[in-house]
């Protein structure tokens, strides 16, 4: 550990209940993907690194109450009787925190009826005997009575990270007294938290003169008559009850135990066990500072290779040196290497012709490429991994910037009938990647069983890196790339690494992914998922590639074009932004403009934030019609971010070589299920909004012969809703073909469905998308216009209309009460573990996305179902048609003109069966030479093949 123990002899002793308690109440609930609470085990661990960091302590030891009644109990029934019992939330960590502790070799210290002040007390006093300083770690202010020149009190603050120290002067500053007169203090004023009595009607400041005057509860009482008369009558008919207040405030100083020196001495953290366990617990960021605070055992510094002509014959690697291998025989030990894999590098063709004979005969295997690039169209291969047991890896090096390595085209030409042989089982994290690269190269990646990162987004882990991944599910501490390839200026890319400090990297991410396959496919059985995962997730890997790898054509010229008069509109509209204002200023600045907003147009302010009044987009919404100002500023801001976002972003991101935009389709993100995208973000290209729409015309068709046909699903959540909640009203209305928001303003407001007015269809229109994401009267009110009374009135009536839905999703909060997640039609699932919040808000979070998950997963899982079965069906019947975009409900082909109508037909028919519902499933079609340009399409859905 960075901080080494003071010469000094310290103890730290740590109030665990205290700490426990007062981390969970400071802390935002916190949990797992798993849904395991975890907030007060991350507050206590703060709190505790921090001191040991801080205090640099000899000796730690811990204190924590046991259950069951204490002595003070026995004698007073009434003691802590008011208190609300322990939160089960809370009592489920108290387990964790113990392993914490002895993670970082804390000594534990508890005893049958007695409370952990009681053990603080006893310790302190024992250890001031040996002439060691102690310092008392609580959150309860009654340890204040211990201090003394030798023992000090450290609490925390606001939050859990602010302290402060109490010693004699302290003490003396906040109450006036000594910190042995505290219990004689605490027997007037009492204790509400723990239900000691005190006296009634005297208080702090009166408590504290009395005492300060007298000395001690006792010497008061002998001197009563020296008393103003009201405090007489009140402390003289209660003296018995203010000496057993005492009594029960007072830190008992010997419990029977004995401060073992040996065993509390501070040994450091158990840097492997606390790494593990915080893996499992999620916390991401006390691993980071965990590896701070104590580096690993062999930990070694990566070399960059050294090139041939440079590199004497002296230059052996030290893994080779400490084997005493040559460098060609092909053998890397671990290298310090926390998964203990043994990697063997091929260098020869007869290594490489034994390494195709074990792939051959595996059950499945794992492999891994290493590149130059996370992006997979850029990447130059650098080497292949594989791993076909527990514990031993393969590494092929084809692209290092040093000699002694197979040629690249030799090495694929070897392997290309494994990789592309259906039946060899193989199994990989981030399969899509390797596919798309390996792809590049010639070579059709088949026969993939299992991709370990999207079997963790199943199970709903959240951290999804493979270091992660090892973490969690194995304990096991990965080298972080970073250690390889450096960082900032000084980061180079794999090829400039040395082979033999690659490859036990390389060796060990094969072998990690395939020791997670066995966890991962057993927690995939065991939730029912595996079926999901193999017919749905596993097949989508290689739809996602190919469409990721197609790309969609971009007319740079239309977006030139548009940046131009964007740039014309937004220089006008700074021109009449200072005409209102009558001088030039910094719009873009939150306080300048805040200045002249609030100050100098006296405009109501909204909310205040660290630097100023808030001039967010919400806030500046809620000033329309205030002052001209307003609108010129939404729409200045509108055009300064789709110009910079999109308009003059997206040209960025061609990719030279095809001329194409390339992004990057994300399973493993939202936790609905959903597709996103990034690189860039398709799903945020504006669909309001003219200006906005219009980006879209800048997406084309690929050749002057083709077209884009968009097939867009119909209120598809609306129809999953239906078939979800077998609502007889809203499944009927589906049936009949009727128009679903037209039908539900006649049944609210009821009219005759020919009398609903525009404006009774578009609030119906509203809630109908809204009732799906919980909306309430106060967002309905706002985003239509009515009134809150009356938003509630038509809230209440669709409930009594579609009673069917309501009951629905009563039921989804109940179930995710129950049994702590909720799920789809096809089984995926999503945990709530806030739904138990005692904090309102984050309850009622929790209970809207819980009703929202199964609707939007069903719909997203639907779309998926249709994208697979599209993929493979345009592949046979029209391979010159390409699926190229997923947005939304929405999937976008790039498809000849001369075929556009039959693939239409077959893109409407995969569409609308891809899942049997309750309902018809409805698929809007549109063609058009780009994206924004477009007509409808109306043709029969026909199956193909």
């Amino acid at each position: 550990m960075s901080s080494e123990p003071s010469a000094v002899r310290k103890l730290m002793l740590i109030d665990g209940h205290a700490l426990v308690h007062r981390a969970f109440h400071a802390i935002p609930e916190l949990s797992t993907s798993s849904g395991e609470l975890t907030n007060a085990v991350f507050g206590f661990t703060n709190i505790v690194l921090k001191e040991i960091s801080e205090l640099r302590p000899s000796h730690v030891v811990m204190a924590l109450d046991r259950p069951g009644p204490t002595f003070r109990h026995q004698e007073y029934a009434g003691y802590k009787a008011t208190r609300p019992p322990t939160p089960r939330p809370l009592v489920s960590q108290f387990e964790r925190v113990r392993q914490v502790a002895e993670a970082m070799h804390i000594a534990i210290y508890e005893v049958d009826g007695f409370e952990a002040d009681d053990v603080l007390g006893t310790l302190a006093v024992q250890a001031e005997g040996q002439g060691i300083e102690t310092v008392i770690v609580t959150g309860d202010l009654d340890a204040l009575q211990l201090v003394s020149p030798h023992v000090t009190v450290l609490t925390p603050g606001r939050g859990v990270t602010e302290t402060t120290l109490y010693d004699e002067t302290r003490v003396r500053e906040r109450y006036g007294l000594r910190p042995e007169q505290l219990p004689d203090w605490k027997a007037l004023v009492g204790d509400k938290s723990d239900n000691i009595p005190g006296v009634d009607g005297i208080g702090a400041k009166t408590a504290s003169a009395l005492i300060g005057t007298y000395g001690s509860l006792e010497e008061l009482y002998e001197h009563l008559d020296d008393l103003p008369q009201r405090q007489r009558d009140l402390l003289e008919p209660h003296h018995q009850q203010a000496v057993a207040s005492k009594h029960l405030a007072s830190i008992v100083r010997s419990v029977p135990i004995d401060l073992d020196i040996s065993e509390s001495a501070w040994r450091d953290l158990d840097r492997s066990r606390l790494i593990s366990l915080f893996g499992e617990l999620e916390f991401r960021s006390l691993i980071e500072r965990v590896r701070a605070m104590v580096p690993p055992a062999g930990a070694q510094t990566p070399k960059t290779a050294t090139p041939a002509s440079r590199r004497s014959p002296q230059q052996l690697s030290i893994a080779e040196l400490d084997a005493g291998l040559s460098e060609g025989s092909g053998m890397i030990a671990d290298s310090g290497v926390a998964s203990g894999t043994e990697t063997r590098v091929v260098r020869s063709t007869e290594q490489l012709d034994q390494l195709v004979r074990e792939l051959e005969g595996a059950e499945r295997f794992a492999l891994d490429c290493e590149t130059t690039s996370t992006d997979p169209l850029r990447a130059e291969l650098v080497g292949l991994s594989f791993s076909t047991e527990e514990r031993r890896g393969w590494y092929v090096p084809v692209g290092h910037a040093e000699p002694n390595q197979l040629a690249l085209e030799l090495v694929l030409r070897t392997l290309k009938p494994v990789l592309e042989n259906e039946r060899l089982r193989k199994v990989g994290h981030n399969l899509k990647y390797d596919l798309e690269v390996l792809k590049r190269y010639g070579i059709s990646l088949q026969g993939m069983t299992f991709d370990t990162m999207v079997a963790a987004y199943l199970v709903n882990t959240r951290g999804l890196g493979l270091g992660d991944l090892s973490l969690d599910r194995l304990g096991i501490e990965m080298t972080p790339i970073a250690d390889l390839l450096g960082k900032g200026r000084n980061q180079v890319t794999m090829d400039q690494v040395e082979i033999e400090a690659v490859a036990p990297y390389a060796g060990a991410d094969a072998d990690v992914t395939l020791r997670l396959y066995e966890i991962l496919l057993h927690e995939l059985e065991h939730r029912d998922l595996l079926k999901l995962f193999d017919e749905v997730e596993m097949k989508l890997i290689s739809v996602l590639a190919d469409m990721e790898m197609t790309g969609v054509a971009l007319d740079r010229d239309v977006l030139q074009g548009m940046s131009a008069e964007m740039s014309e509109i937004i220089g006008r509209l700074e021109g009449e932004i200072y005409d209102l204002v009558g001088q030039r200023f910094n719009i873009n600045s939150t306080q300048q403009l805040g200045q002249v907003l609030f100050g100098q147009l006296g405009l109501k302010s909204g909310r205040r934030t660290r630097t100023g009044r808030s001039t967010d987009s919400e806030v500046l919404e809620s000033l329309r019609g205030e002052h001209p100002i307003v609108d010129a500023l939404l729409e200045y801001r509108q055009l300064i971010k789709l110009r910079n976002t999109y308009v003059d972003a997206l040209p960025l991101l061609v990719n030279p070589n095809s001329g194409r935009i390339h992004t990057d389709f994300n399973q493993t993100v939202a936790a609905t299920g959903r597709l996103s995208s990034s690189n860039p973000n398709l799903q945020n290209i504006p669909i309001r909004g003219d200006l906005g729409r219009t980006i879209r015309r800048a997406f084309v068709a690929s050749e002057d012969r083709n077209v884009l046909l968009a097939a867009d699903y119909s209120q598809i959540e609306l129809r999953v809703l239906a078939s979800m909640s077998h609502d007889e009203r809203l499944t009927q209305a589906f049936q009949a073909g009727e128009d679903i928001h037209r039908a539900t303003a006649s049944a609210v407001f009821g009219v005759p469905l020919s009398a609903v007015t525009a404006d009774q269809r578009r609030i119906a229109k509203v809630v109908n998308f809204g009732i799906i994401y919980g909306i309430g009267e106060l967002r309905l009110a706002h985003e239509t216009g009515i009134t809150r009374q009356e938003a509630a009135e038509f809230i209440a009536g669709y409930n009594r209309t579609y009673a069917g839905v309501k009951a629905f999703m009563d039921g989804v909060k109940k179930q995710a009460a129950a049994i702590g997640y909720v799920q789809t039609l096809l089984g995926r699932r999503r945990y709530y573990p806030e739904i138990h919040s005692m904090h309102p808000g984050l309850r009622s979070a929790a209970e809207r996305a819980a009703v929202n998950m199964p609707i939007q997963g069903s719909a997203a899982d639907i779309i998926k179902l249709a994208m697979i079965s599209l993929h493979g069906k345009l592949a046979e019947h029209f391979p010159a048609a390409k699926m190229v975009l997923q947005v939304h409900d929405e999937l976008v082909f790039d498809v000849p003109r001369d075929v556009v109508d039959e693939v239409a037909r077959l893109v409407g028919h995969e569409m609308q069966h891809a899942l049997t519902l309750d309902v018809p499933v409805e698929v809007e079609m549109k063609v058009g030479r780009d994206w924004y340009d477009m007509e409808p399409l109306s043709v029969s859905a026909r199956a193909v093949g």
